[in-house]
């Protein structure tokens, strides 16, 4: 057949570590297979290369066609949109026994009918019934682990199916339970292999951008993205706030800007005071001036309270005095654009906006887990630096910085306290002014909405 000539073609060169894992792979004492890689290793130029193998290999073993060859992600979205269009494009056209089928994401190769398939995990038990002969799972941290355990596990076992998970740390979790079953140690498994390899290892990052990432990261997130580390975490949730070095005993200052992180909590409606200056390195420094605590209260309220605090007097064309917001800007919790806490039916942005006030909104919230790293960093980053200052009269804000912790046992944290509030107000201040993420794709003005 022309297409088994057509699978022997020549492969894009893979980088040392990455062939490492490659070959590695499909060996007794490395069916299941485990690559612990940092930001931007390279891990889905590796799915793909994985993938052509294991088409090869189906096609000159005679592999059953039922037993399927799947990429696996955290959610249908992500495999679509990451590693579909890859998939096709590696894939020669001269393999395809049909055209490829965006219904389901599969591929049908030559000559017996094999299939690749590209899958969403989010719901796994949806995925039951067929064989695997081969499963890559990407971002194995953000997929639950009864994925593997409930649902791919059995499917690999009608042809001794082999499996790679390969992924960037969330902590001491199921994806690190099966990194040990590939080292040596009590944990050990017959049959697992795994490594580690860090984003410089890739090779497709300069040093000098992660020297960089250091400054915008705190140093567990930077070990944990960009060296691959399995961080704990565990205890406080903004742990490189420290009262010895993060206070300052700072004023209002009304020729400086005011920037306000705002959660739109209802009991208590919680905001984060902020002004902004410039260190002699021309860094930006953030100082929390003041913090407003309302129970039982509404974004009207919040905002009365906040131009009383900080609206400057000004006087019109007409000499008459007015208060003027053009100095403050709000960073509220994304969820305002729907969220009515007014009896007038007013979406929270859409009062703010009344009063006069600026908004700057993110399209969509930022995960929990983001906006604490960005926290963390401004408190220190993992080079030492530090960029937020707190003063000593802010005590809600002191205290819940401090006393915000993970729930025991998880990587969660626990907001049965109540001291989440502040601590979300400073990180959507944080996150859209400071976060190196697109703004395009999460950032957007009041206007947009």
């Amino acid at each position: 057949m022309a297409g088994n000539k057509k699978l022997n073609e020549k492969r894009h060169a893979l980088t040392n570590p990455q062939m490492n894992i490659y070959q590695a792979g499909w060996k007794s004492d490395s069916r299941f297979r485990v690559a612990v890689c940092g930001r931007r290793f390279g891990k889905t130029f590796e799915a793909a290369e994985e993938m052509r193998r294991a088409v090869r290999l189906a096609v000159s073993n005679n592999i059953k066609p039922e037993d399927e060859i799947w990429y696996g992600a955290p959610t249908y979205k992500q495999a679509k949109k990451i590693f579909w269009p890859r998939l096709k494009n590696i894939i020669p056209r001269s393999w395809l026994k049909s055209p490829p089928r965006e219904t389901d994401l599969s591929l049908e190769i030559n000559p017996y009918g094999h299939i690749i398939r590209v899958v969403g995990l989010e719901n796994f038990d949806a995925l039951r019934g067929t064989g695997l002969f081969f499963f890559l799972g990407d971002e194995w941290a953000n997929v639950k682990p009864e994925a593997w355990s409930e649902v791919i596990r059995p499917m690999l076992s009608t042809t001794q199916g082999h499996a790679l998970f390969i992924g960037t740390p969330r902590g001491r979790d199921h994806f690190h339970d099966l990194y040990l079953k590939g080292q040596d140690g009590i944990e050990k498994e017959s049959g697992w292999w795994s490594c580690s390899y860090t984003t410089l290892d890739g090779g497709n990052v300069p040093e000098q951008e992660i020297e960089d990432a250091k400054r915008c990261l705190d140093i567990r997130q930077f070990r944990q993205e960009y060296e691959a580390s399995f961080e704990t975490f565990c205890g406080r949730c903004i742990y490189a706030f420290s009262r010895e070095h993060n206070l300052k005993d700072i004023f209002y200052d009304k020729s400086y800007a005011v920037h306000i992180g705002l959660d739109f909590n209802v009991n208590p409606m919680s905001a984060t005071v902020w002004q902004e200056k410039k260190d002699k390195n021309n860094n930006t420094i953030s100082y929390q001036i003041d913090e407003i605590i309302l129970p039982t209260s509404n974004t009207d309220e919040m905002a009365r309270e906040i131009i009383k605090r900080y609206g400057v007097l000004t006087q019109s064309f007409s000499g008459e005095n007015h208060i003027s917001c053009d100095n403050i800007t709000i960073y509220p919790d994304p969820s305002g654009q729907a969220r009515r806490t007014s009896s007038c039916g007013k979406t929270d942005f859409s009062i703010l906006k009344s009063f006069g006030l600026n908004v700057n909104v993110m399209k969509k919230a930022p995960a929990v887990r983001d906006r604490l790293n960005i926290t963390n960093a401004m408190f220190e980053n993992s080079i030492g630096e530090r960029r937020a200052y707190i003063s000593p009269r802010c005590h809600l804000s002191i205290e819940s910085y401090e006393k915000y912790v993970y729930r025991n046992g998880t990587s969660e944290p626990d907001k049965g306290g109540g001291f989440d509030h502040l601590v979300d107000a400073a990180g959507y201040y944080f996150f859209f002014r400071f976060s190196n993420t697109d703004s395009n794709e999460l950032k957007g003005n009041i206007l947009d909405r």
